[in-house]
């Protein structure tokens, strides 16, 4: 556990800023925007001012221990660093989202609609800079019947992947200076189309 301090750090601190801030939320607030970036659902001030620490809780507790019920378990100690990096990353927009969302609600200028595809975006790519040295396993990575098949088809598919992520998370990040209304579906559309992508990829490298 000494090696997730700065996670157990993060969590902490969401549970004491969402103690803090609930004396100054509203009776309800907002925990969902639209495409638009306007609230769209809302909930009472507790639930909502601790939705997010608790999901956080409960992500990261399964993440640390997943690898130990996978059947490749052994070559999460070859990628162990890389896997670390990224928990940190994801769980710092994670955390990035909640201070938003505490600060949306008690009156701030927040952009919800520019935020998260900022966020999204570097998530991007940080995984995509790091995507080639994941190793063969069935929970972290691009998972499809011929990477998980073939040693040689992951590696490629994954070094392949490393430059997609990094293109869409660019690409997701630019998204902030289209219409607020067409934001997520640009998102979207850019997720769906490198998915399709590396899962094609994947399947002309087993052919070959």
């Amino acid at each position: 556990m000494k090696k997730y301090w700065f996670i157990i750090i993060l969590i902490a601190c969401s549970y004491v800023l969402s103690f803090i801030a609930i004396p100054y939320l509203p009776h309800e607030i907002a925990i969902h925007w639209n495409a638009a970036g306007e609230a769209d659902s809302f909930t009472n001030k507790w639930w909502g001012a601790l939705l997010f620490p608790i999901f956080l809780t409960g992500i990261v507790v399964l993440v640390i221990f997943l690898p130990k019920l996978d059947p490749r378990k052994e070559n999460y100690k070859k990628f162990a660093k890389v896997y670390r990096v990224f928990l940190h990353v994801f769980v710092l927009f994670l955390f990035s989202l909640h201070v938003v969302t505490l600060a949306y609600n008690m009156g701030f200028p927040v952009q919800v609609d520019v935020v998260v595809p900022i966020g999204v975006g570097v998530l991007f790519i940080v995984l995509g800079n790091y995507m080639p040295k994941i190793k063969p396993n069935y929970f972290f990575g691009i998972r499809t019947p011929w990477t998980l098949e073939n040693e040689e088809v992951w590696q490629k598919t994954h070094r392949v992947g490393g430059k997609v992520f990094v293109i869409m998370g660019g690409l997701i990040m630019l998204t902030i200076f289209a219409e607020s209304m067409w934001r997520f579906a640009i998102l979207l559309i850019i997720v769906l189309i490198g998915t399709i992508y590396l899962f094609v990829q994947s399947y002309i490298f087993s052919h070959k």
